[in-house]
């Protein structure tokens, strides 16, 4: 097996990122040359009185991106083995694609493999959705490994005499 360069798109919501954690205990890393920790800052335009607003501007983004770092990297001690020796390399970056950027990104590093999170929208709620993963498995030019949330465990019910 040739060695693979890993992405992981890593998203900011807890709900996502504990089967990230989950995946990253039972993931085999002996075959990993890289693991590429990738988060895009959504950039918004919105129209006002006066003209349009970037958001967040680039002042803004460059006070958030320590910020983001430290959270990659503590994120990233909790995905990957202790004893893993690859390199491991973050990426953060915004853009008003951020799908765009997570496609251009695993082209340049050349990925052999993306390991996205999906929320699990289903049926009417995700019909009008646009979902991140499924641009990721539409358009990636890599192998895409999706990551489901936790099922929430449920009560048993009891029916009435």
């Amino acid at each position: 097996m040739r060695p693979q360069k890993i992405a992981i798109a890593l998203p900011l919501e807890e709900t996502l990122l504990g089967p990230l954690h989950e995946w990253g205990r039972k993931f085999d890393f002996t075959h990993v040359q890289s693991v590429h920790f990738i988060h895009v800052v959504k950039k918004n335009i919105t129209p006002l009185e006066f003209g349009l607003v970037e958001s967040p501007d680039d002042g803004t983004y460059e006070e958030m991106v320590p910020t983001l770092k430290k959270f990659l990297k503590e994120e990233a001690r909790k995905i990957i083995p202790a004893a893993y020796s690859g390199k491991i390399e973050f990426h953060i970056t915004k853009d008003f694609h951020p799908e765009e950027e997570v496609i251009d990104i695993l082209k340049n590093i050349q990925a052999t493999l993306i390991v996205v999170a999906t929320r699990g929208k289903h049926g009417f709620e995700g019909l009008f959705h646009s979902s991140f993963t499924d641009y990721m498995v539409k358009f990636a030019p890599c192998d895409v490994f999706v990551v489901r949330p936790e099922i929430p465990t449920t009560e048993h019910f009891t029916q009435a005499p």
